[in-house]
């Protein structure tokens, strides 16, 4: 059965109770057995007829208009008093498609029972379909962007408003300041909530298995393919969301190919002769401005005006760096609780240091930093000797910044800084080499080379 409902759970109200399900016009679609004796109409003369042409006195036409369940309200039926409880029943885009009720009637024997039982199972499905988010859904809400700072006020509220549409969402921002954070907030506030939210990184992804994982294939397709064939990422969100990191790493190849799905919202699975609607949320993330890629022509002007219709922006945190105490706060209790610690806080002068460092890595690179002072502290609160990695980073930006001032053109001092940079680079990044690229504003390729050159794998 459709709308959600398992149809198990479905299949045993209909057999116990006295209902019946409308369309968004109030015109019959089902009507139980039960619901046929009492009324007195056959299943034949009831489908496609208007409710209130039946009942004169119902309430369901008012249910469907205001949005809201109505609890037993009592109709006269052939002068018996009848309580009806009217559910309206929304689409994916959280539009009334329709009305499900069912009828208790006054002095039945059995109706408290069958009102008992429909709350059990109402409450069993609402528990599974909770669990089902949990499992397949998005894992971070609205709360777990901490700060209140205006820009990030002003960033939860944007969030808001993206979740009411179905729009594609573009969310700009640096490496580590939270964009699939916001990625998840805006599936977990959606209509589509309750659906599977798929995450895929696109620089996670051999450029020539990125067509099948988009699409999936058929048995056979390709050498080493499964004999079953896999479904793709796009159907496997269907009635979902999916929400694509570094989507600036599209291939070339593939910009079209992703250009098309999102025109005409079907895929073709690779090896088969046939297309697949989907309907799906998309929603992408990228580090570099789409912008200046478009300007570059290293990416398609056309596909980059279809993913930017609602833009968010992700502020850095040297931007809000009023957030830093409650995100210290926030991110040592998370921390207690993965590594089994009891760290109450920092020192201030440690708090001083934190507020002077423009955090080029952001949260991450913030997280990253209070990780390893626990790991080394000796006390429950962090002290400056905690963060002596960070201090040395901090201190080697302002050689570098003394350097520049002073306009050494020495090949040697360039190579130091350089080394010295991808060092901070790396470890601002936690060790991702493609994030490190990033953040440098080079490519992989040259940064291997770099890695190499310095000794630095």
């Amino acid at each position: 059965m459709k709308d959600g409902l398992p149809r198990d759970f479905a299949m045993e109200m209909i057999e116990h109770l006295i209902c019946a399900r409308l369309d968004a016009e109030g015109n019959y679609l089902y009507v139980s057995r039960p619901w046929q004796e009492l009324m007195g109409f056959s299943g034949e003369e009831a489908l496609g007829r208007k409710v209130y042409e039946l009942v004169p006195g119902t309430h369901a036409m008012t249910a469907m208009e205001s949005g809201q369940i109505i609890n037993g309200r009592p109709v006269v039926k052939n002068g018996i008093p009848v309580f009806t409880t009217y559910v309206p029943l929304r689409d994916k885009r959280g539009r009334i498609k329709g009305l499900f009720l069912y009828v208790v009637v006054n002095g039945l024997p059995n109706a408290s029972e069958m009102l008992h039982q429909a709350d059990l199972m109402k409450s069993e499905l609402n528990y599974y379909r909770q669990e089902l988010s949990r499992e397949r859904g998005a894992r971070y809400r609205l709360d777990n962007i901490t700060g209140k700072s205006e820009s990030i006020l002003r960033l939860k509220s944007q969030i808001i408003q993206a979740a009411k549409s179905i729009s594609t969402v573009l969310i700009e921002g640096e490496t580590g300041s939270g964009k699939e954070l916001v990625a998840h907030a805006i599936h977990a506030l959606s209509p589509r909530w309750d659906h599977n939210f798929v995450r895929v990184n696109c620089s996670a992804i051999p450029e020539e298995l990125m067509e099948s994982e988009f699409f999936g294939y058929v048995g056979g397709a390709f050498t080493g393919a499964l004999k079953k064939g896999k479904i793709g990422r796009f159907e496997l969100a269907n009635g979902g969301s999916l929400f694509l990191d570094e989507v600036n790493l599209l291939t070339p190849t593939m910009q079209p190919k992703f250009l098309r799905v999102l025109q005409e919202r079907e895929i073709d699975p690779v090896g088969g002769g046939r297309t697949v609607p989907v309907d799906v949320r998309v929603i992408v993330a990228s580090n570099i401005p789409l912008e200046r890629l478009m300007e570059r022509g290293e990416f398609r002007s056309d596909l980059y005006y279809r993913l930017n219709v609602v833009h968010i922006l992700v502020p850095p945190l040297r931007e809000r760096k009023e957030d830093l105490p409650l995100l210290v706060d926030h991110l040592i209790s998370r921390l207690n609780d993965q590594l089994g610690m009891v760290i109450q806080g920092v020192d201030p002068e440690v708090m001083e240091v934190l507020l002077s460092y423009d955090w080029p890595g952001n949260v991450r690179e913030l997280q990253n930093a209070i990780e390893s002072a626990m790991n080394l502290a000796t006390s429950p609160v962090l002290r400056k000797a905690d963060f002596d990695q960070l201090i040395k980073r901090i201190h080697a930006k302002s050689r570098r910044v003394l350097m520049g001032a002073q306009d050494f053109r020495l090949k040697s001092s360039k190579l130091v800084l350089e080394r010295e940079m991808i060092q901070e680079a790396l470890a601002a990044t936690n060790g991702n080499r493609v994030q490190a690229a990033h953040l440098l504003g080079i490519s992989r390729t040259v940064l291997y080379k770099k890695l190499k050159q310095y000794n630095l794998n």
